[in-house]
């Protein structure tokens, strides 16, 4: 099995999660699929959304909630952040280039 890393930083993932997502293609037809969103400990450390998934993971200071309402809490932030164009623009030319 592949380890799981954070595409941002590549330093090791935490948790990753897989949920249905739509979007509108250049037709305005919907299209159906599965969007990701990774936990990582570095790059989500100060992410108000994640603090208290990251306690309950890394074993920090116990916040009062459970593991299944902390990633609930945490997916109701994350799902609906949409993505930078500068880096999706610089991971398209990483990507052409060969190096992702």
């Amino acid at each position: 099995m592949t380890p799981l890393v954070c595409a941002r930083c590549a330093a090791p993932a935490l948790l990753a999660v897989r949920y249905p997502h739509s979007w509108r293609n250049g037709f305005g037809e919907r299209v159906e699929g599965l969007r990701e969103s990774v936990l990582c400990g570095s790059c989500d450390m100060d992410d108000p959304a994640a603090s208290a998934l990251l306690a309950l993971i890394t074993g920090g200071p116990p916040p009062p909630t459970r593991l299944t309402d902390a990633v609930d809490d945490w997916l109701a932030t994350v799902r609906h952040r949409t993505p930078d164009p500068a880096t999706l623009d610089t991971e398209e030319s990483r990507w052409r280039s060969g190096d992702l």
